[in-house]
């Protein structure tokens, strides 16, 4: 029983670090699209911007109204704020 019970705690572990790694993932690139699309209108490429901006919206929607929205959307826009203040090149 207690191997049952340590191994369901691993497993439950392991899906846990796979889940958060994935909305990382997915905020991060979110917010670099979505910071694109921003670029990519001030330099009039109207096009880009909206097919960047429908990538960015995509990923935002797969985190709605889900358990891991919070935690998308915190993790969303501190990488989204995080690009804006750091001077561009």
């Amino acid at each position: 029983m207690k191997k049952m019970t340590g191994l369901s705690m691993v497993l439950a572990g392991y899906f846990l670090m796979i889940s958060c790694g994935g909305i990382d993932s997915d905020a991060k690139k979110a917010a670099e699209l979505t910071n694109q699309s921003i670029r990519q209108s001030v330099d009039l490429e109207l096009e880009k911007s909206q097919k960047t901006y429908h990538k960015a919206q995509a990923l935002i929607e797969k985190h709605k109204n889900t358990k891991t929205w919070n935690e998308f959307n915190r993790l969303y826009k501190m990488y989204r704020d995080q690009e804006k203040a750091s001077p561009e090149p």
